[in-house]
């Protein structure tokens, strides 16, 4: 048999699959014949094909030592590289592979890819539009485009590749996927949703469509989102994501035993799933039954925070882009607990640190120096920079600091822009809208602004912001009281807090440095309301003496049951008055608990409470108007419910607790002048409630002192001049 019939039955075995007889054969040839590069690629070939890269690299490096001209030596050359993680070498070998042909796509696209996944994300959109330039009809380079394009903050000119990649092949899944997530950042829920549809009709279990769709759905409350959770399931039963998405829906709807056992069946799954193994550990109900209930699941998510410490080895081998998303968790429901949560919060985030540090080194060494001369530049980070609770509250955080002082830049990760958003962008010289961003873009996006100062207004309300705030992205960091109990971030330099509202060694709550604002911190706007309705329109009682407790259910303390029905039950005519949890089970489990503690007092539930559903902030405020007293909550006082209230002019009782959640209340109206409504103990607290709701005369005197002076609490600028005086010190200290 001659060479060549040698070779073409060698090729032959190679094409049938036979490798190991393919390679032998191919080797026989080499012997003869070591000098041909040819017969060197395709034994680099072989090896390549059966995982061992470093023979594989080896025989590649021989054709090449022999014959460095043939593209397609270096392309093979270059995904041996890959195969090895050496992303350098590999970028090296696609680089030459492209010189050598520059008309060949396939080269630009697997340059674009090295370049991509090594993080240049400029040079891999530059790779990508050499491929698109050469063929126009290439598809997959055209999503590849767009993913570099969105990596760089370029959502319009992603948009255009992701839209060119779908006019190249209709049926490419991943471009219509990646359409929805820009359709979804910028807020058009229905554009995504129909893209979507489409990534999934080209292919139905693509995970990442059935999720985002599932997402979408259960942010708008839509009541398919049940029907696209369960979708999902059946189509990928066995993708652990999925299920970890199940289970957080489940958990969102009050069913906290069902999420646990789905995120275990994620685990079980995927046992390297970081997000599985922290659900399945940490789930903590948004109702107690009661205190022994509430003192069960402590103890258990404690044991959960030391499994997960006995089991970090396993999560290792996640990449940098996996254990940042499977860190994207917040623990909540902990804060209503009423206890000190400083040890489990700390123990937490050296979890968080234990599995992130090694990922992303870059992100956990010694803080940069400050900046050098020049005005201070501060950083904001919320998901909350809209028309709501932390919108208001913190505001005027950016709105106020002076910009002769400070350069202010914002960064926002809603997809929604409402008016409060958009006053907040015009007063920021940098707005960064970063919704759906991956986040380790997002955390260079504020790595890149060399920050001497990044503050976390609200830091444990949203996943997202909770995991980037474990990392270092700025010399000094720091979190407000949005959510008003410690991080246990040990990236986390200092807690700003209201000084008035703190007890007494207070700094034995946070772990990080405590530093006081006057008043109630921020310049809060008296909110007005041009609602006229009356009781009856509201769903109220019309004659009855009502009793407002405006808090979220799950911020109700199973403590405060015996309270309301002492309450009630001194005042024949007295209503409770609720708005109910937007998911049906929360309401259903607090209102169980509730009805209870009403009947051991002799209370009918049913016929003295009021549950209201969903109302617009005018008619909540309007409310707060027409009710006669608010029952502020042991263990997690109003803030932002006793401004509405005192902006209302609704009498209310508190009893302050031990922690700054608990205080709030207790400082506003201390800083009124009306110390009377602060009860000493639970026996003073019923007593101010029940005289309140019986004595007509004198709720007509504290609404008159809540009209005459509210000026104490609303529309006060020395709460900001005095955090511009602390931003200063806290950058000052870090040189």
């Amino acid at each position: 048999m001659s060479e060549a019939e040698e070779l073409a039955a060698a090729q032959a075995l190679h094409r049938q699959g036979r490798l190991e007889e393919a390679g032998a054969a191919y080797a026989a040839l080499v012997e003869r014949a070591p000098g041909r590069a040819d017969l060197w690629q395709l034994r680099a070939i072989v090896e390549h094909q059966q995982g061992r890269a470093p023979r594989a690299r080896e025989y590649i490096a021989r054709a090449i030592a022999l014959d460095g001209s043939p593209a397609g030596f270096h392309l093979l050359a270059g995904h041996i590289a890959v195969d090895e993680g050496d992303l350098g070498a590999a970028a090296q070998h696609f680089g030459d592979a492209a010189a050598r042909r520059p008309e060949w796509v396939a080269a630009w696209i697997a340059l674009g890819n090295v370049r991509f996944d090594a993080g240049e994300f400029a040079a891999a959109r530059d790779a990508f539009a050499r491929a698109v330039s050469l063929d126009p009809r290439a598809a997959r380079a055209w999503n590849s485009l767009g993913l570099a394009e969105m990596e760089l903050a370029r959502p319009g000119q992603a948009e255009d590749a992701f839209r060119k990649a779908i006019a190249a092949d209709g049926q490419h899944a991943d471009a219509h996927l990646n359409l929805a997530r820009i359709a979804n950042r910028a807020g058009r829920f229905d554009e995504a949703l129909a893209s979507l549809d489409a990534a999934i009709a080209a292919e139905p279990r693509l995970a990442e469509a059935l999720l985002l769709r599932a997402q979408i759905l259960r942010r708008r409350r839509d009541p398919r989102a049940a029907e696209a959770h369960d979708d999902a399931v059946r189509r990928i039963p066995g993708d652990s994501r999925i299920r970890v998405a199940q289970a957080e829906y489940l958990w969102e709807q009050g069913r906290a035993d069902d999420a646990r056992a789905q995120f275990r069946h994620a685990e079980a799954l995927d046992p390297g799933n970081l997000r599985a193994a922290i659900g399945s550990r940490l789930v903590l109900p948004a109702i107690y039954r009661d205190e022994a209930n509430l003192a069960e699941c402590r103890a258990g998510y404690a044991r959960g925070l030391e499994e997960l410490h006995a089991e970090s080895p396993r999560f290792a081998g996640l990449s940098a882009a996996a254990a940042l998303n499977g860190a994207t968790w917040t623990n909540f429901y902990l804060a209503y607990q009423g206890r000190n949560d400083r040890e489990l919060q700390a123990r937490y985030g050296d979890f968080l640190d234990k599995v992130l540090r090694p990922r992303l080194p870059e992100y956990f060494g010694e803080p940069a120096p400050r900046r050098r001369g020049g005005r201070l530049r501060v950083g904001f980070f919320s998901y909350f920079f809209f028309n709501c609770t932390a919108g208001r509250y913190f505001a005027s955080w950016i709105l106020d600091l002076d910009p002769t002082r400070f350069e202010k830049v914002v960064f926002y990760t809603n997809p929604w822009v409402a008016d409060d958003t958009r006053t907040i962008a015009a007063a920021a010289e940098r707005f960064h809208h970063l919704a759906g961003f991956p986040l380790q873009a997002v955390a260079r996006a504020v790595a890149a602004e060399e920050l001497d100062v990044l503050v976390y207004p609200e830091l444990g309300m949203q996943p997202d912001t909770f995991a980037l705030a474990a990392l270092r992205l700025a010399p000094v960091q720091v979190a407000g009281w949005g959510h008003p109990t410690t991080s246990g971030l040990a990236a986390i330099d200092a807690f700003v807090t209201c000084a008035d509202m703190e007890p007494e060694g207070a700094q034995e709550a946070y772990r990080e440095r405590l530093v006081g604002l006057p008043g109630i911190g921020t310049r809060y706007v008296r909110p007005r309301t041009g609602s006229t309705k009356d009781r009856e329109a509201l769903g109220l009682p019309a004659h009855a003496t009502l009793y407002l407790c405006p808090q979220s259910l799950f911020k109700i303390h199973p403590d405060n049951d015996e309270l309301f029905a002492r309450v009630l039950a001194g005042d024949p005519r007295g209503r409770l008055v609720f708005f109910g949890y937007r998911e049906g089970v929360v309401t259903r489990l607090f209102r169980d608990r509730l009805f209870a503690a009403l009947a051991r007092s002799g209370v009918d539930g049913e016929g003295r409470t009021v549950f209201l559903g969903f109302v617009t902030h005018g008619d909540y405020l309007r409310v707060n108007q027409l009710c006669d007293v608010m029952l502020d909550t042991l263990h997690w006082s109003g803030g932002n419910t006793s401004l509405d209230a005192i902006a209302a002019g609704l009498p209310m009782v508190t009893l302050p607790g031990a922690l700054m959640r608990g205080r709030q209340s207790a400082a506003m109206l201390r800083r009124l002048g009306l110390e009377a409504l602060v009860a000493r103990d639970r026996e003073d607290y019923v007593a101010i409630a029940r005289r309140l709701g019986t004595e007509p005369e004198w709720r007509r005197e504290i609404r008159k002192a809540l009209e005459e002076r509210a000026g104490a609490i609303f529309d006060d600028r020395a709460p900001v001049a005095a955090l511009a005086e602390r931003l200063e010190m806290l950058a000052g200290d870090s040189r």
